[in-house]
């Protein structure tokens, strides 16, 4: 009966361990605010099929430092580059 009872427990300890990998990648961090302006755009499909990744977007007035936002877009390789300050 003690044998038996040692395998239950091993097999339940086993299942929660192999149950609570799978969720590991499902969970995606939002990446740092960037600024007071700005709202968080989730992941959706775009007009042409493409799924676009979850983003910042500015909504406030330009920055008076010459700074200016440049939003998430795709490059030319087809690779999503996130939203960034650049320096006029």
């Amino acid at each position: 009966m003690k044998h038996r009872m040692n395998r239950i427990k091993g097999f339940i300890t086993l299942f929660f361990m192999v149950f609570s990998f799978v969720f590991v990648g499902c969970s995606h961090a939002r990446p740092p605010k960037p600024g007071p302006h700005f709202i968080w755009v989730p992941p959706h499909t775009g007009p042409h099929g493409r799924i676009i990744p979850g983003h910042w977007k500015h909504t406030g007035p330009v920055h008076p430092h010459g700074k200016y936002w440049v939003s998430g877009h795709f490059n030319e390789a087809g690779r999503w580059i996130p939203g960034h300050w650049v320096v006029r």
